[in-house]
């Protein structure tokens, strides 16, 4: 309307409606005979009204892909040497406990961005984050690795400050789902306790700061939804009682409801499983929360607690053991025997694969379209999620994995392994993108 083709050769060519109708049916509009024709262009005319100002006399620049403006701000990074290196560093912690749990919280807004780690003897450790830095400009600069191991573990002075005491059920097998960490890095969730509790530690202190009972027996898993502003969120509890609650946790008091000294009441009580539960994943954005029992379906609830949907895999998947929920409304589950199936939250199976590691974590990236895994083989592989095609294997480890995390700009992959050491790789999901493979 306003460009360079809203008159002249370039209107024309472009089969442009306000050129036709407003220049050329103006200036022929006498010659026609048809009274009814000339009253159909002349309505056309009015109803089109006066063209607009031509405010372009040249064509428009063309706009930069998303790719491109990428690109253009990593470049600084994106093809230094360093940076093209898989594996970016090992940390080995004093303990050997297999490391059971890794969340990175590293936004630069944080006052302590970090690592958390937890290992399978409970012992826990606030890793520094430093960022990833570029290569060195110089021979005397030294190369920046981007997480510096908790001072109280690597001298070994103070451990009573990481250690949680509090022993859990003899039946609980430790995984990573037992787990979870505040946004804000100060505080560690565990359930698993024989008094059908799950609690809070002071990650600075590792002080008990609150106890939450609600269940009728042992609390087997824990997970927390995307936080809002200040640091708010749902946290979701699974019990060998078969049914899930779904609590509130108060950024501002750091804790569970409005006080840590007072009872609280679960926001929703969730029900439909026959057995105990044993993974589960809830999506604020969508309202949705997503749980897998020990024998049988996974179902979809809504957060006010009603049942929406099953979701039911070929006749060899029957045992969930892990759940990823996207934004995007796709759900991916693990189950037994290296099976994992993606659903849509409508409950439609939109794919299956099956695979020869025995999972132990899985991670979905923020925009849902790629798939992390690793498990007893040691490998970190990516897989692209609609199609379930297997796009990139890292190199492998000397342990098993046990757990996985990512920092907040996806830029590093943080795996917990179970000799005890965590093992940080270098990603870019974009490699993947259609564009960035067509163009570079």
């Amino acid at each position: 309307i306003f460009g360079y083709k809203q008159q002249g050769p370039e209107a024309s060519r472009a089969l442009n409606v306000f050129y036709y109708l407003t220049y050329e049916g103006a200036v022929n509009l006498s010659s026609i005979q048809d009274p009814m024709l000339r009253e159909a262009v002349e309505s056309q005319i009015r109803s089109f009204g006066q063209t607009p100002c031509q405010l372009l006399i040249e064509p428009h620049a063309p706009r930069s892909s998303a790719m491109q403006v990428y690109l253009l701000l990593q470049s600084p990074l994106m093809f230094t040497e360093q940076m093209q290196q898989d594996v970016i560093m090992v940390l080995k912690f004093p303990s050997n406990s297999p490391v059971t749990h890794v969340a990175a919280n590293t936004q630069p807004g944080l006052t302590s961005p970090a690592i958390i780690t937890v290992t399978a003897s409970r012992l826990f450790a606030v890793n520094k984050w430093l960022g990833l830095a570029g290569h060195p400009s110089s021979a005397e600069q030294q190369y920046q690795l981007p997480v510096e191991i908790d001072p109280l573990i690597a001298s070994n002075v103070g451990t009573h400050r990481r250690q949680i005491p509090d022993l859990l059920d003899q039946s609980i097998q430790i995984s990573s789902q037992c787990f979870v960490i505040a946004a804000n890095n100060r505080f560690i969730l565990l359930c698993g306790f024989w008094d059908k509790s799950f609690r809070v530690y002071s990650t600075d202190t590792g002080k008990l700061t609150q106890i939450v009972f609600g269940h009728r027996d042992v609390v087997t898993c824990l997970a927390r939804s995307e936080s809002y502003i200040g640091g708010d969120c749902y946290i979701l509890s699974g019990s060998r009682d078969a049914t899930l609650l779904l609590w509130y946790w108060n950024g501002k008091h750091s804790c569970i409801g409005e006080s840590s000294g007072m009872f609280v009441t679960p926001r929703a009580i969730l029900t439909g499983h026959d057995c105990e539960v044993t993974c589960v994943s809830v999506c604020a954005e969508l309202g949705l929360v997503i749980s897998g029992c020990k024998e049988g379906p996974c179902l979809i609830h809504s957060m006010n607690g009603d049942l929406l949907r099953t979701l039911e895999g070929p006749e060899m998947c029957q045992r969930p053991r892990l759940i990823q929920c996207s934004s995007e409304g796709h759900c991916i589950i693990y189950y037994d025997k290296g099976h994992f199936c993606l659903f849509s939250v409508n409950g439609k199976l939109l794919g299956h694969m099956e695979v020869e590691d025995s999972t132990k974590a899985m991670l979905l990236s923020k925009d849902g379209q790629y798939l992390l895994t690793g498990g007893d083989g040691g490998v970190v592989s990516v897989w692209e999620v609609h199609s379930l095609k297997q796009l990139f294997i890292y190199p492998g480890c000397d342990a098993g994995i046990r757990s996985m995390a990512m920092s907040h700009d996806q830029r590093c992959i943080i795996t917990g392994m179970a000799s005890g050491s965590i093992v940080l790789f270098y990603n870019d999901f974009n490699k993947w993108h259609h564009e960035y493979q067509t163009r570079y």
